[in-house]
């Protein structure tokens, strides 16, 4: 058998390596009948103790049978909870999982809060596109600063900044532009 013809098998040890906290033995090294008990048997033991005390008014008129039902019933539901899985975990870490899941927000989190999202607004720009003629090679220019635009109130103290001609060439020499500003304008007086 070759190595590409090999059957790969894969095998989990998870759930055997999780142990989960039990409480097994007394104080004095003996065990408890019954047990050990996870935390959510000792729970439910504890809390169905305290309903069925709490409401003795109710249930209670079948004499000794009273006790019995108070030990018996707590201790069945936790035997019955020693067995119960949902989706291989006990009941209570299933319906926390559930609550969890139900508590959490659609777009769910970032950095421990509720995602928030923005709602699309409209963005405007304009573009001005200026086609040169190929007759001459283009004179590589630097891009010109855009004016940044003020408030209307801070507009009208503002003076327009003066514009200047590029100098004429004199006869016999071509003169080269010394910045951006005076190549834009040179190819401007050209069209």
């Amino acid at each position: 058998m070759s190595a590409s013809e090999e059957e790969l098998i894969g095998h989990s040890y998870t759930r055997a390596r999780r142990h989960p906290l039990v409480i097994g033995k007394l104080p004095g090294a003996g065990r408890l009948p019954g047990g050990p008990y996870t935390i959510t048997q000792v729970m439910t033991m504890v809390l169905t103790f305290g309903l069925l005390v709490m409401t003795k008014d109710l249930w209670a008129h079948f004499g000794v049978m009273n006790f019995l039902l108070m030990v018996l019933l707590p201790w069945g539901l936790a035997w019955v909870l020693r067995y119960a899985r949902l989706d291989g975990r006990d009941p209570a870490r299933a319906v926390r999982s559930l609550f969890i899941y139900s508590s959490t927000p659609a777009q769910g989190r970032l950095a421990g809060k509720p995602m928030r999202v923005v709602r699309p607004r409209l963005a405007s720009a304009t573009c001005t596109v200026r086609i040169r003629s190929s007759a001459r090679p283009a004179i590589e220019t630097a891009p010109a600063p855009e004016a940044k635009r003020l408030p209307a109130k801070r507009a009208r103290s503002v003076a327009p900044a003066p514009v200047t001609t590029p100098p004429v060439p004199q006869a016999g020499r071509a003169q080269q532009p010394k910045t951006g500003l005076q190549a834009l304008l040179a190819s401007l007086d050209e069209h």
